[in-house]
């Protein structure tokens, strides 16, 4: 009776791993999906540190928040509902 109850277990296990398969689905692969992917996962190799791209952190880090920042706070100072408040 043990057994019959361990066998019948692994049986119907088999068959719902056999049932997950995605393998004979027809499915059609999206290439621009497929290449942004591969860019993605190579974007560490081929990013390459140097004088031209040290401009471009800082702008990007720095620069353009700090604009962000600076046009967001003169549109509140203008607005009398935010007169007096800080950002």
């Amino acid at each position: 009776m043990f057994a019959s109850r361990i066998i019948s277990r692994t049986a119907s296990r088999g068959t719902r791993i056999a049932q997950r398969r995605w393998g004979s689905m027809d499915v059609k692969k999206n290439t621009h999906v497929e290449e942004w992917n591969g860019k993605r996962e190579i974007t560490e190799k081929t990013f390459e540190f140097d004088s031209k791209s040290v401009p471009w952190l800082i702008g990007t880090m720095f620069v353009f928040p700090a604009f962000v920042w600076y046009w967001t706070a003169d549109e509140m100072s203008k607005r009398p509902e935010f007169k007096g408040r800080t950002c």
